[in-house]
């Protein structure tokens, strides 16, 4: 049997960088801590609130990287689902056993969390894992041409719109984006000579687009939060162009990102890798409705701090370690014996027997 290839540590170094500016975008939106009294103070905070977007595009296609040349793995998907109900489900309860405001409605949705839209990067990861089977069946009959026109016609109502008028198209739901940017790796990877592709590899390029579109961004909406004017059309696109999956700023900065990461030569580093792997655990645990607030002004008072930028840096150093020291905890107590139990590899094998066949059409 061949020996497993150790996994290279250049985009898993690139995935917990991306966890960290999730963490400080949903500090300076939910927690309070923002001040934009002065362009100093809004440009910091504007800085450390500004690559959510970005972050969730760059795991996308990372993950889209490599599933695009992968048979579907049943398990990647369950493991997936329990580690969201693992989370919500006894975070909710901890937190209604401890007098925090729970309502019904909370509850039932830590029983279903896929089902809103609370954690909706995870509900349409699972959507897009779901459908990568289908996917992967159509790529390969595809010729580079009619891949290339299909990315094309998609980037109509998905990104030419947004991009142009500032606001969502037809196709609102972030999951549509989703299924662009697949499809939109795979082209890369499929046919690697393309002209994309040759322009991101160079490092000035990537740098220029992956931190000079989010530093324009961050340096405009700073000087017109501190100025007070955010109900204009400016303010519109600045804000637009940081929050929506489908602004051309933004997906060209997490393509940037991806390929100047991809480029570096990092080997493979076992804490890397380990950090990496928490990433999702560490988004769903901090971002469980019934505790999130608690966790910004119940633990880090954040409200108490508006201003301090060195302490809303540590709190997002804190919420990441304390995240990912939980979720390794929770990985090898909980999931993994999960994962080794005959119920769930039996699942798991007809899953993937049933994925070969969708994939393949036999």
């Amino acid at each position: 049997m061949a020996e497993k290839k150790p996994r290279a540590s250049n985009l898993e170094l690139l995935r917990i960088l991306c966890m960290l500016l999730v963490i400080g975008d949903h500090l300076t939106g939910q927690g309070g801590i923002a001040d934009y009294g002065s362009y100093a103070s809004s440009f910091a905070f504007c800085l450390i609130g500004c690559g959510s977007r970005i972050g969730c595009s760059v795991f996308i296609l990372i993950g889209g990287w490599f599933l695009c040349e992968q048979p579907f793995r049943t398990r990647r998907l369950l493991s997936l689902w329990l580690s969201l109900w693992l989370y919500t489900v006894p975070v909710t309860l901890l937190c209604a056993l401890g007098g925090l405001s729970v309502s019904f409605g909370t509850l039932r949705w830590a029983a279903f969390p896929a089902s809103t839209r609370q954690l909706w990067f995870v509900s349409d990861y699972l959507v897009l894992l779901l459908c990568t089977p289908l996917l992967n069946r159509l790529l390969a009959g595809m010729s580079r041409a009619g891949h290339r026109g299909m990315l094309a016609v998609l980037a109509v109502p998905l990104i030419l719109y947004p991009t142009l008028w500032g606001e969502d198209g037809a196709l609102t739901d972030p999951a549509w984006m989703f299924l662009y940017e697949y499809l939109l790796i795979a082209y890369l990877r499929r046919w690697p000579d393309n002209r994309l592709s040759r322009t991101l590899r160079h490092r000035s390029v990537s740098l220029a687009l992956g931190l000079g579109l989010p530093l324009l961004n961050t340096a405009a909406r700073a000087w017109l939060e501190w100025q007070g004017h955010t109900d204009g059309k400016a303010f519109q696109y600045i804000a637009y162009y940081r929050t929506a999956l489908g602004a051309l700023p933004n997906l060209l900065a997490a393509l940037a990102l991806f390929y100047l990461f991809q480029g570096l030569n990092l080997g493979s580093r076992r804490w890397i890798n380990g950090l990496a792997g928490t990433t999702l655990g560490v988004y769903i645990l901090h971002q469980v409705p019934a505790f999130r607030d608690f966790l910004w002004n119940g633990v880090f008072h954040a409200q108490a701090h508006q201003g301090a930028v060195g302490y809303a840096l540590f709190v997002i150093a804190a919420v990441f370690a304390g995240g990912a020291a939980i979720d390794a905890v929770r990985s090898r107590l909980v999931l993994r014996p999960l994962e080794n139990s005959p119920p769930f590899r039996a699942l798991c094998a007809k899953g993937d027997a049933l994925a070969a066949k969708l994939q393949t059409g036999d």
